[in-house]
């Protein structure tokens, strides 16, 4: 699945919800946002020295599609649609049948387009020393992502969705 296909398949799931699940999805997205800027308080020293030593080593010779999913594509468009537009420019590169570096980089080289507090799970999760004093950090950004997810999930099955919002 390339990461056009999940682009235009979130937007399109975006666009297609009613109000009230639309205010759920906003909902969502605001606590994965909450989750992620504590994440970024709590590895505030690590990720320094991440672009001192690595200098976005992790974001090169990637498979795309282990990094980006729809769900990352639709917390992102519906925290920052603005965005969706210059997203869409840097996909037209997308190489989907090879590893290559991120699309999402500046110039090809970098930083990140994305704010850090409106990152994809697997990027702003993903650390290359250790990670055990940021568990519960990580805990509550994957969880929330799950809850994006179970959400996105429910939306095909409209009977399912429509008994969650009776009992939730």
């Amino acid at each position: 699945m390339s990461l056009t296909y999940c682009f235009k398949k979130a937007t399109h799931s975006i666009h297609r919800l009613p109000l009230d699940s639309r205010e759920v999805l906003d909902a969502l997205c605001r606590q994965i946002q909450a989750a992620e800027r504590n994440l970024n308080a709590a590895a505030a020293l690590r990720l320094q020295g991440c672009l001192d030593n690595c200098r976005g080593l992790c974001c090169r010779n990637l498979h795309l599609e282990a990094v980006f999913g729809i769900p990352d594509f639709v917390y992102i468009l519906t925290l920052e649609p603005t965005m969706a537009a210059g997203m869409a420019e840097c996909l037209r590169r997308e190489e989907p049948l090879f590893t290559s570096n991120c699309p999402f980089l500046k110039g090809g080289v970098g930083p990140c387009i994305f704010p850090p507090d409106v990152r994809p799970e697997v990027c702003i999760t993903s650390f290359c020393r250790g990670d055990a004093a940021l568990k519960a950090d990580i805990g509550r950004v994957k969880k929330s992502f799950w809850k994006l997810g179970f959400f996105l999930w429910t939306r095909k099955l409209p009977g399912v969705h429509r008994l969650l919002l009776k009992t939730g």
